[in-house]
């Protein structure tokens, strides 16, 4: 049966809503932590198990009961449980690869991820229609020591307008994540602090990237819309135009050449090796991430040349 995505309403609406920074100015270094704060492991950070590490891997051997079935969002997923208890969200189609890839690059950068895992097999049993082997999925775990709090805006957060939020929208623009609605974030809390923080805030479904950019379900993980959009197009005295072509192009249009800077001297830091593990946790043939991680590399050289 075909998945058919559900409009979340008119086709065309361009939206432009108004930016919001804090009234307070620029946040703590407490309070920034809850979105983001520089790894001081970046060098040895395992990019293949991510933030999740080796211990949340699903340990089921592909064999998961059926809870129910996904009925919104542009890919087809299911709820399962694993032999252990453990509810699971499982993505299908095309986001399930990039997902997990992008998921690794935001860890590498410092921003917080849930556990998020590529299983190429796996098999859906219980009395249900569904029941069967079912193709690859991005698994995400429904941990209680995340309890998800519902979702945050990019507009209007206690981040918004500081350096690690333009960061954090740098990143998207290289993704070519056109899917910035607040639905796509969540708030997580913590029974205690993690990677400096009891708080999370997340930039949690990272799927529609690495193809085009667009505002009517473009192409995901598909590297020849991936080579073919450009970066940045223009530089005129410090005013970007990107190739970026999603929606609320207020957020990607507020960037400067040093937030493109930024975000692109720390994916430099990154090893050759750790690419490669990002892009093998998502399940990519070694050539066709080799595409990719070229790319990128591209986007990154490019944006190291931008001047003010």
């Amino acid at each position: 049966m075909a998945f058919i995505p559900l409009l979340a309403g008119p086709a065309c609406t361009i939206r432009h809503t108004p930016i919001h920074p804090p009234a307070g100015g620029e946040p703590s270094a407490e309070v920034m932590a809850e979105f983001w704060r520089e790894p001081d492991d970046l060098a040895t950070r395992d990019l293949f198990w991510g933030a999740g590490g080796e211990e949340h891997v699903p340990k089921a051997e592909g064999r998961f009961t059926f809870v129910s079935r996904k009925s919104t969002g542009f890919s087809p997923g299911f709820e399962v449980t694993d032999e252990n208890g453990i509810k699971w969200s499982a993505k299908l189609g095309d986001e399930a690869q990039s997902e997990v890839t992008a998921s690794r690059l935001m860890w590498a950068m410092g921003y917080h991820q849930p556990p998020a895992y590529y299983v190429p097999q796996w098999t859906v049993s219980g009395d249900t229609g569904w029941a069967g082997p079912q193709g690859p999925a991005r698994f995400r775990p429904h941990l209680k020591e995340l309890d998800d709090k519902g979702p945050w805006s990019w507009h209007e957060c206690p981040f918004t307008g500081s350096q690690p939020w333009r960061g954090a929208l740098v990143m998207m623009a290289l993704f070519n994540n056109s899917d910035l609605k607040p639905d796509q974030n969540a708030i997580y809390e913590l029974p205690e602090p993690r990677e400096g923080a009891r708080r999370w805030y997340v930039v949690k479904d990272l799927g529609q990237s690495m193809g085009a950019s667009g505002r009517m379900y473009p192409k995901r993980n598909d590297i020849e819309q991936f080579e073919k959009e450009p970066f940045v197009v223009r530089n005129e005295n410090g005013t970007l135009r990107f190739g970026y072509k999603g929606r609320w192009q207020e957020l990607i249009k507020s960037l400067k050449p040093a937030d493109v800077r930024w975000t692109c001297e720390r994916l430099n830091r990154l090893s050759a090796h750790q690419w490669e593990e990002a892009f093998r946790a998502g399940g990519y043939a070694p050539e066709l991430a080799q595409r990719f991680i070229h790319r990128f590399h591209e986007k990154i050289e490019q944006g190291l040349a931008l001047r003010d």
